[in-house]
């Protein structure tokens, strides 16, 4: 076993991404760094030593995660163990703030160093922690643009190393991939359904979705070809025969949707930067909608929305979030006039977030390194 370790932290999908592509380059700047935490199948691949899995953490809502307390108890406990053991050089946490936030606690008393990379969102839902954030990590790295000045004017110091979305930019793809894999025809509107990563946002997502795209077909005012576009990790069981199922190419069939009903994630930053016309849903248990709207600080909830600083992507959550609702934006989407917008919408998203070409991994690797 290396002498050097360093133990990382991701909690969801995005997270198990971002920690996969941080591990190689890492492992760039110092081979002699081994890897131990929670991560997925990607940060596996990349070399974690894994004592959790992360679908096994993969739930959202105060409800949910108290249905599941036991379960991620347990994880945390062998988590700090696991800490107590190796005596790491290094904690990375990645987002996942419930659990991550009360972790770096635990490892301060340690007195092991502690790096954040993609920062809880504090100032939409509870500024407060930012103090918390200052007094307990080391290094603080951000993806998005706005919030290295949100920190700066409360004397806290974040290092921003660029969104790793950005990178889709320098990417070319084709944009009748779907059809000729498919064999589409020119005469219908694809589709794109993204549902959402987690068990507890297909349960209360999937079932809209399916009604949204029973009355587009019964309204008859566009021919249609649904296309799910599936997370990893997670798979929905009993789709209708007329949807076209995608496991893999996400961005190739994103580019040549003509509109997507996406859930609100980071799947929404993806989909705008690959051109695709969206509407943005959501929808949470009752209670849990209930004190996120008490606690909410910001006036949206997509990340498009909260980079542009203001409402560029219609947002249909809880309530909101019915399908005669979701068919009124797709046509809209559509139409001569809501191509326009989404041009304009989607030109206006990306002067905010490039604001450098930055190598987000490769910075944030080196910093952390140091």
């Amino acid at each position: 076993m290396s002498d050097k370790k360093i133990v990382i932290i991701a909690g969801e999908d995005s997270g198990d991404l971002h920690g996969a592509h941080l591990i190689k380059e890492m492992k760039k700047v110092d081979p002699d760094f081994s890897f131990y935490g929670i991560g997925g199948d990607k940060m596996i691949g990349a070399g974690l030593n894994h004592v959790e899995h992360v679908k096994n953490l993969n739930v959202i809502g105060i409800v949910e995660v108290l249905k599941h307390y036991p379960r991620i108890k347990k994880i945390f406990n062998k988590t700090v163990s696991l800490i107590k053991e190796l005596k790491p050089q290094q904690v990375v946490l990645i987002d996942y703030p419930g659990f991550n936030m009360r972790l770096a606690k635990e490892v301060k008393k340690l007195g092991i160093s502690i790096t954040y990379f993609i920062l809880p969102q504090v100032w939409a839902w509870n500024s407060k922690r930012s103090e918390q954030l200052k007094n307990l990590c080391d290094k603080l790295i951000s993806i998005i643009p706005f919030e290295k000045e949100w920190f700066k004017k409360r004397n806290i110091d974040v290092h921003f190393v660029g969104h790793p979305l950005i990178s889709i930019l320098d990417k070319n793809f084709e944009k009748n991939f779907l059809r000729q894999k498919y064999n589409i025809s020119q005469n219908k509107k694809i589709v794109a359904l993204l549902p959402g990563s987690r068990k507890s946002e297909i349960k209360k997502h999937w079932g809209i979705f399916l009604d949204t795209i029973k009355q587009l077909k019964e309204e008859g005012k566009h021919k249609i070809q649904p296309v799910l576009i599936q997370a990893p990790n997670i798979a929905i069981d009993g789709a209708p025969e007329n949807i076209i199922t995608v496991k893999e190419n996400h961005y190739e069939a994103l580019y040549s949707a003509d509109v997507a009903i996406v859930s609100s994630g980071t799947a929404t930053l993806e989909t705008a930067l690959l051109k695709c016309p969206m509407v943005v849903c959501y929808k949470l248990s009752s209670v849990t909608w209930f004190l996120a709207k008490k606690m909410a600080s910001v006036k949206h909830l997509s990340l498009v929305n909260l980079i542009v600083g203001k409402e560029v992507v219609t947002e249909l959550l809880q309530n909101n979030m019915k399908p005669k609702n979701i068919v009124k934006e797709i046509n809209y989407l559509l139409s001569d006039e809501g191509k326009r917008k989404w041009k304009q919408s989607h030109d206006l998203l990306v002067s905010s977030i490039d604001t450098t070409r930055k190598k987000p991994y490769q910075n944030a690797a080196k910093h952390i390194l140091q």
